[in-house]
């Protein structure tokens, strides 16, 4: 039987009063995630929210299976809600629940309907969608996709576009797509109101 979270208390963007800008990294293995996650949690001073699947599956002491997925996104939001917590502005999310759909999707045929309607009803102001290119697959013990990056992308961006949700592509190095971000985060009037000077 499937255990239900109670994750009612994680509200549209931020927790309680604390409104956020909340910003999803996704896309394939290795290109750039959590390094990216890492660099605008110090230009902007704000906590990021870690991975939860490596940490999980490091634990697990066996092969997983579909179960562990839905657990694994459901760790993912509780996740984003403690650091919700800590965060002033911006909600920095490395990976998120469309990740562990396409994990789904690629390893099982299909992601569990709790998974598809996290990815659908949550929302997020902005997905940023990592590209691989310039950078080399690194083999550890959880990755599983070294030669389908590109087809991994193209399915990210699929489902990006199928849903309606405001993303934008980053490649290069990590100043070229915090410069990218940045833009975007202008034009959208996303980044932070500056305080009037008394």
């Amino acid at each position: 039987m499937e255990q239900e979270t109670d994750l009612s208390n994680l509200s549209r963007n931020g927790t309680g009063e604390n409104k956020l800008v909340k910003l999803a990294l996704v896309g394939p293995e290795c290109s750039g995630k959590t390094t990216l996650a890492g660099k605008l949690a110090e230009v902007y001073n704000e906590p990021f929210v870690e991975e939860y699947s490596r940490e999980y599956l490091e634990e697990l002491g066996r092969n997983y299976n579909q179960d562990d997925l839905l657990e694994i996104a459901k760790g993912q939001l509780e996740r984003e809600y403690v650091v919700a917590e800590k965060a002033n502005h911006f909600l920095i999310c490395d990976t998120n629940t469309l990740v562990v759909k396409i994990w789904a999707e690629q390893r099982f045929g299909r992601a569990q309907n709790w998974i598809e309607r996290q990815f659908l009803e949550k929302p997020y102001q902005l997905y940023i969608l990592c590209g691989h290119e310039g950078i080399d697959w690194e083999y550890d013990d959880l990755r599983e996709n070294p030669d389908d990056r590109a087809d991994l992308y193209d399915c990210y961006k699929k489902a990006l576009v199928k849903a309606g949700k405001r993303f934008i592509e980053v490649e290069g190095t990590s100043e070229e797509r915090i410069e990218r971000i940045n833009k975007s985060l202008k034009r959208n009037r996303l980044l932070p109101r500056k305080k009037a000077s008394a």
